[in-house]
């Protein structure tokens, strides 16, 4: 998975640094709205991608006194602040910039510069895309999801489902920018291209919020896929020794790394040599599941 998403972030890197500077130059030489916000758009990916690979870097320092858990959750908070500034920066400059061309509306020129930077544009955004797509397919497969949108919704790599919406709105934001441009060519009216602007940053704002908000479940603390967790119920209850789990609690600190902490009720007839043994073969069984899994076996009190 981590490979998968550091794959992800470079390509959306390269992507949107080569999108970002021919948009700025389109929209420089355009005078258009859109193109503007457009290119408020590709930097602030640009800078984003920065940001998760940086939170990658981070999630593989080794634990510590003060972290002894690890720094897994660095990938959380950093597309925590990615989606922050998807909103603050690149969602306001847009509609601040649509805004004032609805005042101050300015003629559109260099029409066919424009069309060949949005067609650039969507070529290296799709690529970007495609990588991102492969890697939330492969853990769509690994938990069993029923269909892309589940997949989504229960995904526990932050890194690549940022990647993800921001390429997917970077698509979004160049149709309605090619719609802007096209229309203002045959109307002449340049209230479309600044309605476009303003469109864009909402879209934007919109986005960053669902992207905050999925990013804040796992910052918090969010348990392992129902899939998961029927997995690690089944490794636990497939002992005879094991009469029932009383509680079984999960959460992850990384996108690979769980913590696993069970209160079992185990045999009567059970000695401490044996529960020694037991409990051993148990966090095997639940490590075939979750490598990485940081597993806490108690038994109940009664």
């Amino acid at each position: 998975m981590q490979e998968g998403s550091k794959k992800a972030v470079i390509a959306a890197l390269l992507g949107n640094a080569a999108i970002a500077i021919c948009k700025i130059v389109a929209a420089l030489f355009s005078g258009s709205a859109s193109m503007l916000a457009e290119a408020y758009h590709s930097t602030s990916d640009t800078f984003n991608q920065v940001l998760l690979l940086y939170g990658l870097k981070k999630s593989k320092k080794p634990p510590d006194k003060l972290h002894p858990f690890g720094h897994g959750k660095e990938q959380f908070f950093w597309s925590f602040m990615v989606a922050i500034i998807l909103f603050g920066i690149a969602g306001v400059l847009s509609v601040r910039e649509g805004y004032h061309k609805l005042q101050h509306p300015e003629p559109i020129s260099y029409l066919g510069l424009m069309y060949l930077v949005l067609g650039v544009s969507v070529f290296f955004e799709t690529i970007a895309l495609r990588i991102a797509i492969k890697s939330i397919k492969a853990e769509m497969k690994a938990e069993q999801h029923k269909n892309f949108f589940t997949a989504i919704k229960h995904s526990k790599d932050p890194t690549t489902m940022t990647v993800f919406f921001e390429d997917s709105l970077a698509l979004m934001g160049l149709l309605i920018a090619f719609v802007a441009i096209t229309l203002v060519h045959f109307t002449g009216n340049l209230a479309i291209d600044a309605i476009a602007s303003i469109s864009i940053g909402v879209l934007l704002m919109v986005f960053a919020l669902f992207l905050a908000n999925e990013t804040k479940k796992m910052l918090v603390g969010e348990a392992v896929t129902p899939h998961k967790r029927e997995q690690i119920l089944g490794c636990l209850e497939s002992y005879d020794e094991v009469d029932r789990v009383v509680s079984l609690k999960t959460m992850h600190l990384s996108p690979d790394e769980v913590i696993v902490a069970a209160e079992i009720d185990y045999r009567n007839d059970i000695t401490v040599g044996e529960l020694e043994i037991l409990n051993d073969r148990i966090e095997k069984s639940i490590k075939e599941v979750i490598p990485n899994a940081k597993v806490y076996l108690e038994a109940e009190n009664k």
